[in-house]
């Protein structure tokens, strides 16, 4: 995983690379500008010696040797000592003697200026400036070659400066470019996705793709948007599935309400006409107790699914709670006890819990159902075991979901609405406990119930589980 740095972190990074690199950048051509002209400089000096070495021995600066100096900007004085103002040959060459003969006749007959061991220019600024020597120093370079001192002119701090603002000006625009870029590529961009991703949510469309970002509020944002998204899908089919529960539970209460509704209304309708018999009569008074649990079940469940259960924890004595569900249910139920075990729970919600455990067993059982209360060191455990056909592994995932009913064709002599074990399940779920069922050993269907023994006495909310999402059956 890539690191990422806060933005300041980022634009103080840049701040700083726009100081530095064109500073360094600019310092850099400084120094190659100064070491250009260095080089220039020997370069004319040496071109300079090599023309006065090769000069035939002479005190003078001819018109050709001078025309050749100029052309490399560099001013000389000879080394030599000059008499009558003219200067003595340098060696006996007689070369040199010629020279100077032609020299003093053309001097003579007016036909050129004296000679002089120096460059007019250099001559001149001598004789003409009160401070000459100074002068020199200040704009020339001074070089001592065999036969003569060469005077080069200093070059200009132009070309340095000019050289270094061109290269800072350069560095400069090339980090405001990859700036730019970077700035573009890690926030702008990324941005603008996320901008586009929130009129997406917004039009209702719950899928987002993930934005990469080494900008971490930026990165912070994406990551909080997909978070987002992924809620509001999680939301979006909670929703899709409460509203296909909704429906099925519609369709479900009505077909189960109908048929015992039609039975009842054409028992009462046989009575009232005196067709009726001591059947009929028993047959309405069965139907009106089917219904009568049927709506106890729907507002049970509807109380527990959207306002919660207001629990109130006192001390029980779980073998005593477990007889009178045996009771209320069927006195033939076997309850088998240890020492007596005592815990803190809701007794109503507890006792509607073992009964509806109960009921459902005895419906499917068929000799015997067993109520166990067992010691579980900081839990108290209710198993109830039935000795009828067993439940399909393929059901087991979804007996505690709501309207779920292992006859699918929802006869109401195998069963209720479907609504007890999702009762049990979250009424379970309300004192912190857990409900668990599987196959008994000697087959036949095992619930076990386990409730810590110590909770808090006084009102307790209930936290409503995340839905599953219910399949029909």
């Amino acid at each position: 995983m890539r690191r990422r740095l806060p933005l300041s972190v980022l634009l103080g990074l840049g701040v700083a690379l726009a100081m530095i690199l064109p500073a360094a950048g600019g310092a850099a051509a400084w120094w190659a500008v100064d070491a250009h002209q260095r080089a220039d400089l020997d370069r004319r000096a040496d071109r300079a010696a090599a023309l006065i070495a090769r000069r035939t021995p002479s005190a003078f600066i001819d018109q050709a040797l001078a025309r050749d100096l100029g052309a490399l900007d560099v001013e000389a004085e000879l080394m030599v000592k000059t008499t009558n103002e003219v200067a003595d040959p340098v060696g006996p060459a007689a070369a040199a003697d010629a020279k100077l003969a032609a020299v003093k006749r053309e001097y003579a007959a007016g036909q050129r200026d004296k000679p002089t061991p120096m460059t007019a220019k250099l001559e001149a600024l001598l004789r003409t400036q009160p401070d000459g020597k100074q002068v020199l120093q200040r704009a020339f370079v001074q070089r001592s070659v065999p036969g003569a001192d060469l005077f080069l002119a200093k070059p200009g701090r132009s070309a340095r400066v000019a050289g270094a603002g061109i290269a800072a000006l350069g560095f400069l625009a090339l980090v405001l470019a990859a700036g730019y870029a970077l700035l573009r590529r890690w926030v702008v961009r990324p941005l603008s996705r996320i901008s586009a991703d929130i009129e997406q949510v917004a039009g209702g469309e719950a899928t987002v793709a993930p934005v990469a970002s080494r900008a971490r509020e930026v990165a912070d944002i994406g990551a909080a948007l997909n978070g987002m998204a992924d809620e509001l899908r999680a939301a979006l089919a909670e929703r899709d599935a409460a509203d296909e529960q909704r429906r099925f539970l519609v369709t479900a209460i009505a077909h189960d309400l109908r048929t015992p509704l039609f039975t009842l209304r054409g028992s009462l309708e046989a009575i009232e006409q005196g067709i009726g018999d001591t059947d009929h009569l028993k047959r309405a008074q069965d139907k009106a107790t089917l219904l009568d649990g049927l709506v106890d079940d729907l507002f049970t469940y509807s109380r527990l699914e959207y306002a919660g259960p207001q629990l109130t924890c006192e001390p029980l004595d779980a073998i005593e709670l477990a007889r009178d569900a045996a009771q209320t249910v069927d006195p033939r139920i076997v309850v088998v006890t240890p020492a007596p075990v005592r815990f803190d729970g809701d007794r109503a919600a507890l006792l509607r819990v073992l009964v509806n455990l109960l009921d459902n067993a005895v419906r499917h059982s068929r000799d015997r159902v067993e109520l166990a209360v067992l010691d579980d060191g900081d839990f108290v455990a209710f198993v109830v075991t039935d000795d009828g056909p067993g439940i399909d592994p393929d059901d087991l995932p979804h007996l505690f979901e709501p309207l779920f009913r292992v006859d699918r064709t929802r006869n109401s002599v195998t069963g209720g609405a479907g609504l007890g074990l999702a009762i049990v399940d979250r009424l379970t779920a309300a004192h912190g406990g857990t409900v668990a069922v599987e196959t008994a050993p000697g087959g036949g269907a095992r619930f076990t119930v386990r409730c810590a023994r110590s909770g808090a006495a006084g009102p307790r909310i209930y936290a409503r589980p995340a839905r599953s999402s219910m399949k029909p059956g």
